[in-house]
Order: C-alpha cells, then structure tokens, then sequence
C-alpha cells in the first residue's frame, strides 16, 4: 500500500471524520465511489487535508513525496483538536518524521519543543434532567423520585516511550433528588488508569484498570475491569479481535454502589469483528465469568412495591453471556444495529424456584442520520426494541447500548420487553443535546401484581472540551 494512503485512512479513522455512508460529490475522478479508499479520501478532501491536483485527480497509486506528506501533516496539526489520543500520538510522530520539510513550510512541531509538555488533557461535562430513574412498576399511579445530575471528566494522556502510552480519566458526579429535598456530591476518583504498549500496528497491549467496550458496546462500562487486554489487527483489517481477563468491579465507584458482591468477578471478555464490505460488518463477544459454577445464591433488595434496588450473589458470578451481532448502513441516511444474547451460566442455584427456563434476548436499533459534536445543526432520531428474560446479562456493571436507561437493577432481575426513542441535535460545536423516552414492560414468569414500569426519560446535554 502506497504511503499516502497510508496516512489518508489512518488520519480518517483517529480524526473522527469517519461516518456513515457519505454522500457528497466525488472530488477526484480516479476515485470511483466504488473504490475501497473512496469514503477516506472523500471525507480528508471535504475536511481541507488533501488536495488532489490541478486535473481533478488524486493519484493515490504512486508515492507521494516528503513534500507532499509534510503538507497533510501540517494540515492534519491543525485539526489535531478533534483528534483523541491515539490520534495525536499518531500526528505527533508524523510531525517528527517530517520536521525538516514542517520547518520549511513555516510550521512550528511542539513536539521538538524542549521541555515540552508529556501529560495533555482533554474533558466532557454532562448534565442531565431524569425521570422514574429506577424504573419503577406502576402502582396506584405511583411516581418514581426524579433528579438532576451532572458529571464532569477529565482525561489524561500520556507518552511513556515510543511505543505505550498512558490512559486515565478523573471523574466526579454532582446529583439533587429533588423529591426528597436531599443531594450528594461523589468524591472526585480515578475511573480509570492503564498501559498500553503497541508493539506494532496490528498488536498492543493494555493492563490497569480500564474500560470493557465490546458486542457492538453492548459489553461496556465506564472503568472497573482491572485487567490486561490484547488488540489485534489495524483499523483498515477486515478481521479485529481484542481478548482480555481480570476482576470487574463496580465502575460506578463515585455515584453509589448498585450491586454489593460477596463474590470476586473474574471475568474473560472476547470481542471479534469482521467487516463483510464497507457498510457491514459481524461481531461476536463473550462476557465471560470464571467462576459462575461457585454461585450458591442471590440476595434480592426489594422495596414494598417489589422494586429491585439492589442485588448480591454468593462465592461467584452466575454471568456466562455470548452475543452475535451486525452493524451497517442500510442507506446513506440510516444505519442498524441488532443482536442477540443469552447467558449460558446455570443460574438455577441461584434463582431457586425463581429461575426461568432461558436467559435470552435481543435488541435491535435503528438510526436516521446522528448528532455530530464538530457539526452545529447536525441531529439524528433512534429507534430501539429489546425483548430480554432475567439475567441475560449484569445490567448493572455492563449497561452497553442502555447506558442510560436508569433501571438497571429492575430490569436484571425481572426482565425487560419494550421500546425506547432517542434524538439528539448539536446545538453548538462540541455541545450535543440528547432526548430519550422508554417504554418497558417486566418480561418474566414470576407472579407479580403489576408488570408494567414507569416510563423513563430524561434531557441531557454533553459538552466536549
């Protein structure tokens, strides 16, 4: 692969022009839009980093020269703002490599600079208007307790040699439950911190305590996995992998503990992609514990209407769950996102009389368009449905695709079946406002008097700096 496309599909991918199918006029006439590199050098030529020549073409197929690749990294430099980590990580050795040509062009490399900086930050703030937070089932016309919250995080990278990196991430969270007249303030803490070292560009290495992000993000969570994590394969490979192990904790550390464990969670996470083409591409995951088969039994907190606040498992964690999922653009406008689930662990120890004969589910969303931060005026609609048993999977350590669906506990325990709309608008650079409204019901065999939730919804605004 020639030089110059090596660079047009790296700063692609690291900047954050990337998205869905793009529909825009072709800027170079031996580009075709069938062309593999079509949407990268589309999106870098609309983005101002490349140019082409004066005939109109780009001639990714031979080698660009010294000139010519100083050029896209300085154009590049500039943008550095929207990059993330990786990215400048990425910019800054081009910057090295062609210092002598950046220094002709009159373009001053901070990274040559003495006594530069190694530490550099970055941050996001949410704020956030929450209704029926616990999703609570409707009793008599019950209304759950609604609250104002904000988080503020702040992220922290920094370069340890030529080849790690650190990663880490302060996080606090400000809360008033207006019902109850009462408001707490989390203690700022490290949500994460972790090495990693990229051995070369298909192979790196992670350990300290970090994110699980995997099954099309229906495996995630904020920090709280403290283990090491293995990647595979470059961004432009048609096959990604990434396998890890170690003990997940409560990555809500800062805001309340949701489940107090009397059981470690050691947990073995796979998560493997493969791209079909350029629109499609396959994913299967595990979320897998170690030592679900020591699980005895579950302690349940109920309150009087049979809410689920909060529950606990003895000597293991009963959560075996796999996933097969797909990702792709159905047209240029809209994308869609399906998988399903189920948890192999026996959990008939544990639920006793209670257990149920699977734990299954699937979910299935679908996206018109989509906010995004560097676009004012930008905005797109989503569409979810989800028909989950009990315990598919550790809502309140893994929430994935419901984030921020508020009735983590609730829906573990009981269930879930039920659809949830979603929009979002950027109503100023880095600054996106977010709607959502949730429609649940229980989905289990157990006796209930009532099996329907309170509707969930909430208004929120993230703002990026």
């Amino acid at each position: 692969m020639k030089k110059n496309l090596i660079v047009t599909l790296a700063l692609v991918f690291v900047l954050g022009i990337a998205g869905t199918a793009f529909a825009a006029a072709n800027p170079f006439v031996d580009v075709p839009a069938r062309h593999w590199a079509y949407d990268a050098v589309t999106k870098l030529a609309q983005a101002g980093i490349i140019d082409g020549y004066g005939d109109g073409t780009y001639r990714g197929e031979r080698l660009a020269t010294r000139y010519e690749m100083a050029q896209i990294t300085a154009k590049a430099m500039a943008r550095a703002d929207k990059a993330d980590a990786q990215t400048k990580a990425l910019i800054d050795k081009l910057a090295v490599e062609f210092a002598a040509e950046l220094n002709n062009l009159g373009v001053r490399v901070a990274k040559l600079e003495k006594n530069a900086g190694t530490i550099k930050w970055g941050g996001d703030s949410r704020l956030r208007f929450i209704s029926n937070q616990s999703s609570q089932f409707d009793v008599n016309g019950q209304q759950a307790n609604s609250f104002w919250d904000e988080r503020l995080r702040l992220y922290a990278t920094a370069e340890v040699n030529d080849k790690a990196m650190f990663y880490g991430r302060l996080m606090t969270n400000w809360r008033d439950v207006s019902t109850y007249g009462t408001s707490y303030q989390a203690s700022v803490y490290w949500d994460y911190g972790y090495f990693e070292w990229k051995f070369n560009p298909t192979f790196s290495f992670a350990v300290g305590r970090q994110q699980i992000t995997g099954a099309l993000d229906m495996f995630w969570t904020n920090g709280g996995y403290d283990a090491f994590i293995a990647k595979f394969g470059a961004p432009s490979d048609n096959f990604t992998g990434k396998i890890g192990y170690g003990d997940v904790g409560t990555y809500n550390g800062g805001g309340g503990q949701v489940v107090t464990a009397g059981a470690t969670r050691p947990v073995l996470t796979v998560d493997l992609n493969y791209k079909l083409n350029k629109n499609w591409q396959l994913n299967a995951a595990t979320y897998y514990s170690t030592n679900a088969d020591k699980a005895t039994a579950m302690t349940i907190a109920v309150d009087a209407n049979q809410n689920v606040t909060g529950y606990a498992f003895n000597n293991g964690y009963p959560f075996q769950t796999y996933s097969f999922g797909v990702f792709g653009n159905l047209n240029p406008d809209f994308t869609l996102k399906a998988q399903y689930l189920w948890n192999g662990a026996d959990m008939s120890k544990v639920l006793g009389a209670f257990n149920v004969d699977n734990h299954n589910g699937w979910v299935a969303e679908v996206w018109f368009k989509g906010a995004q931060k560097a676009v004012v005026g930008s905005w797109g609609l989503g569409l979810n449905y989800r028909d989950f048993k009990p315990m598919v999977m550790d809502l309140a350590n893994t929430s994935g695709i419901f984030g921020n669906s508020m009735g983590a506990a609730n829906q573990a325990a009981f269930g879930m079946k039920g659809w949830a709309l979603n929009a979002n608008y950027t109503f100023s650079k880095n600054a996106i406002l977010t709607f959502t409204y949730e429609v649940l019901n229980s989905n289990t065999n157990i006796a209930l008097p009532q099996n329907k939730f309170l509707p969930i919804y909430y208004l929120q605004a993230n703002v990026y700096f």
